[in-house]
This record gives C-alpha cells, sequence and structure tokens, in this order.
C-alpha cells in the first residue's frame, strides 16, 4: 500500500508557491481594468547599496489590455530588501483595488 501512495504522492501536482505581487489597473482611455502578477524572484532588478539592507529591487512593466483600446500602461515599482513594495508609479492609468 506504501507504494501506491508515494506513486500517487509523485504524480500529483503542488500548487506553484511562488511570491508574487498582484497588480490591478484600470486603462484611463478605455476604463478596462487588468489584472497583472509580478514574480517577486525573476521580474525585479537589483540596485545595490553600500550596505546588503540598503538595496532596492526595481521592476518596470508594460500592461496592455485584451478587449478594447489596445494602449500600454506603463508601471514602474520600487520594493526594499525583503522584496516588500516601497513606492510605484503609473502612466496611461490608474491602480484600482481587487473588486
Amino acid at each position: 500500500m506504501n507504494v501506491f501512495k508515494k506513486i500517487a504522492k509523485f504524480l500529483t501536482t503542488t500548487p506553484d508557491r511562488t511570491p508574487v505581487y498582484w497588480l490591478n489597473v484600470q486603462c484611463d482611455h478605455c476604463g478596462e481594468i487588468i489584472k497583472t502578477r509580478i514574480n517577486l524572484y525573476n521580474d525585479l532588478s537589483i540596485h545595490y547599496g553600500k550596505k546588503a539592507q540598503s538595496d532596492t529591487y526595481f521592476c518596470r512593466k508594460v500592461i496592455v489590455g485584451t478587449q478594447r483600446c489596445y494602449r500600454p500602461i506603463e508601471v514602474e515599482m520600487t520594493f526594499n530588501h525583503e522584496r516588500k513594495l516601497m513606492e510605484r508609479q503609473i502612466n496611461g492609468g490608474k491602480f484600482v483595488e481587487e473588486g
């Protein structure tokens, strides 16, 4: 019986546990709300500081909707050394809360 449990455990998929930051934006032109994610390990670029705790991460993402106008929305974000959001800016849209 243990052999079958081991095989079943090996064959079943585990959920993706990659740390992500979810982002909801609304296009200024057409009003479409777009939900996208930022992988906190692969989408960030590091900016080295003088100490390890002064390192920051930067992410620039261009988001394009699929329903109406296809205009690009540019988002720039800065994260601290623990990959927590410090500041964000948007051009071509606005940030909206999930709803």
